[in-house]
């Protein structure tokens, strides 16, 4: 199949011949007057090459229309899909609110039973305390620059350090921290999540 630029190569070629032909029609006008060029054969080139230019004018207009047709096709096809993937996030959103209520109600029951476990045939369903770092209170109201030295991180800007606040509550086995008798920070009880095996 021709390429459209291929199409519009040959077109303007044949746009150039056609130039050519009328700029040299006044020299050809003497030699059919002095009998040189037959006049009927010189209009049967002229009427080809006219129709090759409308059979090539043709090609181009159903190419361009083609190609047109081809990226309407894709553009449809890119909508199309992009429809399905919102249709698709809102399920994906809609299943996973109603996993995580369904998740809390069971987190509720099991929380009532004893050892917070439900043990069936294959599975067993837990509530067990969250991993990683226990979650830390600090006193909004007290500035980062009054805590002790110790227990801050100073950048631009003071910032309590919790990693150290937490390191000075292990070593003392306390769940707060007081300076001068007031409690600025303290341990706060884990999270929860459901275990399934």
């Amino acid at each position: 199949m021709t390429s459209l630029i291929n199409l519009e190569s040959e077109r303007d070629a044949l746009v150039e011949l056609i130039m050519e032909l009328a700029e040299s029609a006044a020299a050809t006008e003497v030699d059919i007057a002095d009998g040189t060029i037959d006049p009927l054969s010189e209009a049967n080139t002229t009427e080809q090459m006219l129709a090759k230019f409308e059979e090539l004018e043709t090609a181009i207009a159903n190419k361009v229309d083609a190609i047109a047709a081809v990226i309407a096709a894709q553009k449809g096809e890119i909508d199309y899909l992009k429809a399905r993937r919102d249709r698709f996030n809102k399920a994906i959103e809609v299943k996973t609110k109603a996993l995580e209520k369904f998740e809390s109600y069971l987190k509720i029951i099991v929380t009532t039973r004893p050892n917070s476990s439900i043990k069936g045939k294959t599975a067993t369903i837990k509530v067990v305390n969250n991993g990683g770092k226990q979650p830390l209170w600090i006193d909004p109201t007290i500035d980062a620059k009054d805590f002790p030295p110790e227990l801050v991180t100073i950048v631009t800007t003071f910032k309590v350090d919790s990693n150290t606040v937490r390191l000075k509550l292990a070593a003392s086995g306390d769940n707060e921290f007081s300076v001068g008798g007031k409690v600025v920070a303290a341990l706060q009880p884990r999270g929860t999540h459901l275990r399934i095996n």
